[in-house]
């Protein structure tokens, strides 16, 4: 039912009309930013709206009817758990893990932790998370999710302990490996096993995404498992994170969530270039160095390829093209944006009910978690599932693993930018109407807008589509094949350069390769 309902829903509003409504006062100027681009006032925004697009207000109210509750959510009662598999366990053989990035890098890392514990027959120990990063977070995995769940939820498929334990009454170092990414299992019999079963304990070191994508069927439901059910955030994120939610929607029904990737290291690490100049340039140019063997940059060739965050104004233009009226309530996620209150301006300008954590909170009830990033984006992760709409300025980890969390927790809505197609129209929207550039705005986000059917089974990162866990129902066919196949190659191609921490040796030459002209 849900899947049919959005389906007519996003047939509707692709039409175009249904998301704008007719008003009889004047429509009012973009609001721009000099320090990323020339000003943009001649375009102009539709009449001001009640809050959604009348089509997207139509999924929502068929969501609600059928969405889990906030603890069913997160807290996953034994009735909905999911079928384990038969527990696999060799004696005396331990896996550590060593994650990398990120908090939602980090969350795929241990999600395939589990599988790979499986794949080996080993008992599994918590992992360690990244403590190195950018974000230097001494966070352990204890204090971001529960741990003592985690082992009991997942005591049936792989015995999983706390810490390795002595070795003839002393503490003993394991033996690290770094497999290649996408290592499938017989990579792991291979790579990993004879190591493992000479020396007892493997520690797999920067361990982000070094399992393939597409595995058999019940291997794919242990990472569901994993991911859905096992991970779950600790009892004061959880209390923190519902909170948050309880305070957005006494501010509004219905609101929007976006993740807002435009921190300085995400822009240094794509090498994408925003109009400003050669303070821009010196102070990424800086912090890209950290980063020995990138080759520089060709910005031009990265954003047209799809490959550079949205700006905050033009998140800000999409949205109001989409059919989203100034009033709408938005809740930002994200760091510390890079140009301040400058570069976030022209967005306030569009959406004046501009929301975060640190608006709708005291310092004092965030003081538990705000010198800690894991922590926070876990609370930005709880707010981002919780909304009606989900929208992301890019399609990296976070996006991809809340796009498929909403889509197996009954369906709901995740916007994501068509940036190829975007960035032609950016570069061209000074020498066209309002009218048309929302027009083509709609057309080009069709295949983007979170539909149910609008990736094909298999297709793209499983965290993002997870087929296997889902049952298959079919639709009414309304994305167009070409937008249909950008958004699964926009997906995959993400996971090459994403997130900064993801940067090892034998991984470079993928980038050096797109990079290089």
């Amino acid at each position: 039912m849900a899947q049919t309902a959005f389906t007519l829903a996003l047939s509707l509003f692709s039409g175009g009309s249904a998301a704008v409504s007719s008003h009889s006062s004047p429509p009012s100027p973009v609001v721009s930013s000099s320090y990323f681009s020339p000003p943009f006032t001649f375009l102009r925004l539709p009449p001001t709206i009640s809050s959604f697009p009348v089509t997207l207000l139509f999924v929502v109210n068929v969501r609600e009817a059928l969405e889990y509750n906030f603890e069913a959510m997160f807290q996953v009662p034994v009735q909905l758990r999911a079928k384990p598999a038969n527990r696999k366990k060799l004696p005396d053989r331990y896996l550590l893990i060593a994650t990398s990035g990120g908090l939602n890098q980090q969350r795929t890392g241990i999600i395939d932790a589990v599988v790979a514990a499986y794949i080996l027959n080993a008992t599994l120990v918590i992992p360690r998370l990244d403590q190195q990063s950018y974000w230097k977070d001494t966070s352990c995995f204890a204090e971001i999710f529960d741990v003592n769940w985690f082992i009991s939820y997942l005591s049936r498929d792989v015995e999983i302990i706390k810490e390795l334990p002595p070795k003839g009454g002393k503490a003993w170092i394991p033996r690290t490996i770094r497999v290649p990414r996408k290592c499938d299992p017989t990579c792991y019999e291979t790579r990993v096993l004879p190591v493992l079963n000479r020396t007892q304990a493997v520690e797999l070191t920067k361990f982000d995404y070094r399992l393939s994508n597409r595995l058999d069927t019940e291997l794919q439901k242990l990472r569901c498992r994993v991911n859905y059910h096992a991970l779950r955030f600790t009892d004061p994120i959880l209390k923190m994170g519902k909170l948050l939610v309880e305070r957005m929607k006494m501010k509004a029904k219905y609101f929007i969530a976006l993740h807002l990737r435009f921190e300085p290291d995400m822009l240094a690490f794509s090498g994408c270039y925003y109009g400003g100049g050669d303070k821009e340039r010196a102070e990424l140019g800086a912090i890209r160095k950290r980063w020995k063997t990138l080759h520089a940059s060709n910005p031009e060739k990265v954003r047209r390829n799809g490959k550079c965050p949205l700006t905050p104004e033009e998140v800000g233009l999409i949205l109001r093209a989409l059919g989203f009226g100034s009033d709408v309530h938005i809740y930002v996620a994200s760091g510390d944006v890079y140009g301040g209150e400058e570069s976030l301006a022209p967005l306030k300008g569009l959406f004046p009910n501009f929301h975060s954590k640190q608006t709708i909170a005291t310092k004092e009830e965030l003081a538990q978690f705000s010198s800690f990033s894991g922590r926070m984006a876990a609370l930005d992760y709880i707010v981002c599932d919780e909304t009606d709409v989900f929208v992301a300025n890019n399609n990296g980890n976070m996006a991809r693993m809340l796009a498929g969390r909403r889509r197996y927790f009954g369906h709901k809505p995740t916007i994501r930018p068509n940036a190829r197609k975007l960035y032609k129209l950016f570069l061209d929207r000074n020498n066209m109407t309002w009218e048309e550039f929302s027009s083509r705005v709609r057309t080009y986000q069709i295949g983007f807008m979170g539909e149910p059917n609008e990736m094909k089974p298999g297709k793209g990162e499983f965290h993002e589509n997870p087929d296997s866990c889902l049952c298959q129902a079919r639709g009414i066919e309304t994305i167009e094949e070409k937008n249909r196949k950008d958004a699964v190659e926009m997906s995959d191609e993400y996971q090459s350069i994403e997130d900064p921490d993801w940067i090892d040796v034998d991984y470079l030459y993928k980038i050096e390769e797109f990079m290089s002209d």
